[in-house]
C-alpha cells in the first residue's frame, strides 16, 4: 500500500511540474478530469486543483524519472492506463505559451511510451506454494457434487440467454457446474460445443456465429462467461459484438498483459500447439487487450497456481462498468467453487435489473469471500 501512496505522490508532483509554468488552465477540461478521478479509490491523491502554482521544486525530467522507477518497482499493472490518460487531459488542459503546451505533449508521450514497455514485461509466474496447491483442486470437483444442492437458488434468471466457455484443455464438463446452477435459477445456459479449448483464433467464427443464433432466437443480448482461456475468447467476442453482449464474466481469465504472460504449463501449451507464443497473432492478442464496451466482472483468486492473478482483473478506473471480485480457491478448481458459481448467478442478475454488481452478495455467501473478511479485520482493528 505505500508502494500505491508512493507512486501517486510522484504522478501529482509530476503534474505539478509541468503545470507550474503555466498561467492559464481550462477549467472546465479540469473539472471534467475530476469526474473521472472522483470514483477512482485513490482520487483523493489525485486532487491537484489547487496546485497551479505550487513549486515542486524538483525539473520535470527528475519528476518523470521518480515516476517511472516506482512503476518499474511495482511491475506491470494495468492501472497505469488510467494515469496516461489523465496525463493526456491535463496536458490538454494547458492554455497559455505553446512552448508549455509542447513541452508537457513531449511528457505525455514519453510516459504512454514507457508504460506500454513496462506493462509489455514478461510477468512474474504464480508462486511455487500456489502451483502445488492446485492439487486441492481435486477437492474442489469431488465436493461439488454434494455442495450443489445446498445452494441457495434465490434468483431469477428470466430465461436469458448465457453462453459459456470453457478453459484450455477444458471441455464443455468444465463448466457443468456453472451450467446446472445457473439453469436452477431460470437462465438458459449453453454449452460452447467446439470440443477442447485451445484458445486458438480459429474459434472465434464460430463463436460469433453461435452468438448471433443464439441472439436472434432469445431476442436480447447474449452473456458471456469464460473461464480462464474461455475468457480470453470470450472478451475478443465482447469486443467484436458489443451490440449483442450483454455482459462479460471472466473466471481466473488472463485478459490483459498476454504478450508477457508466464505461467508453468506454457511449455505444455506450446507443444500441443505446434508453436511458441511468440507466433500467436498479434491482432488476436490485441482484441484480447482491449477493453470492450460491455458490463464487465472479472473473478479472481490470489491463490491461483495457474495463471499471474493481476492479470485476471480489469482496470475499475479504464472502464465505468468493470467489476473484480476475489474468491478463494485454485485456478484448476474455479469451475467448481462454490462462491463462484454464487458471483455468476448474482452479477448476472444484477445486470439484468440494470444495477451495478456490487463487490459482495447481500446473503449469507459473502462469508466466502476475502473481502467479508478484510472488512470483519478492518472493523476489528478500528475499535
Amino acid at each position: 500500500m505505500i508502494k500505491k501512496e508512493r507512486l501517486y505522490r510522484y504522478f501529482v508532483e509530476l503534474i505539478f511540474a509541468i503545470t507550474e509554468g503555466s498561467k492559464k488552465m481550462d477549467e472546465d477540461a479540469i473539472e471534467d478530469i475530476f469526474v473521472k478521478v472522483k470514483d477512482h479509490p485513490w482520487g483523493h491523491m489525485l486532487d491537484f486543483r489547487k496546485a497551479y502554482g505550487r513549486k515542486s521544486g524538483k525539473d520535470i525530467e527528475y519528476r518523470f524519472r521518480k515516476l517511472l522507477a516506482a512503476c518499474e518497482n511495482k511491475g506491470a499493472n494495468r492501472e497505469y492506463e488510467f494515469l496516461v490518460q489523465i496525463l493526456e487531459e491535463v496536458a490538454s488542459a494547458i492554455i497559455s505559451t505553446k512552448k508549455n503546451k509542447e513541452k508537457a505533449k513531449l511528457v505525455v508521450k514519453q510516459f504512454r511510451l514507457a508504460i506500454l514497455l513496462i506493462n509489455a514485461q514478461e510477468s512474474e509466474p504464480p508462486g511455487v506454494l500456489n502451483f502445488i496447491l492446485e492439487c486441492r483442486s481435486v477437492f474442489e470437483w469431488g465436493s461439488m457434487f454434494f455442495l450443489q444442492n445446498l445452494l441457495p437458488k434465490r434468483i431469477d434468471g428470466k430465461e436469458s440467454p448465457v453462453l459459456l466457455l470453457p478453459p484450455l484443455f477444458g471441455t464443455d464438463f468444465s463448466t457443468r457446474f456453472i451450467r446446472s446452477f445457473l439453469k436452477k435459477q431460470n437462465f438458459h445456459a449453453y454449452k460452447w460445443k467446439l470440443g477442447i479449448n485451445l484458445i486458438r483464433a480459429y474459434y472465434l467464427p464460430q463463436l460469433e456465429n453461435r452468438l448471433i443464433t443464439l441472439y436472434e432466437k432469445h431476442q436480447q443480448k447474449v452473456s458471456l462467461v469464460g473461464w480462464s482461456g474461455g475468457g480470453m475468447l470470450a472478451k475478443v467476442i465482447a469486443n467484436r459484438h458489443p451490440d449483442k453482449v450483454g455482459h462479460l464474466i471472466t473466471i481466473g481469465s488472463p485478459i490483459w498483459g498476454i504478450d508477457g504472460l508466464q505461467t508453468y504449463i506454457k511449455g505444455l501449451y506450446e507443444i500441443l500447439r505446434g508453436q511458441p507464443l511468440s507466433e500467436r497473432n498479434e491482432d488476436f492478442n490485441a482484441e484480447i487487450d482491449a477493453v470492450p464496451k460491455v458490463p464487465i466482472t472479472c473473478i479472481y483468486t490470489k491463490t491461483d497456481g495457474v495463471v499471474p492473478w493481476r492479470n485476471c482483473i480489469e482496470s475499475e478506473s479504464l472502464h465505468p462498468d468493470v467489476q473484480n471480485i476475489e474468491v478463494y480457491g485454485s485456478h484448476s478448481g474455479l469451475g467448481a467453487n462454490p462462491a463462484v458459481l454464487t458471483v455468476v448467478a448474482y452479477a448476472l442478475s444484477q445486470r439484468l435489473e440494470g444495477k451495478k454488481v456490487d463487490k459482495l452478495p447481500p446473503n449469507i455467501e459473502k462469508m466466502m469471500f476475502p473481502l467479508f473478511w478484510q472488512q470483519k479485520m478492518s472493523q476489528f482493528k478500528n475499535r
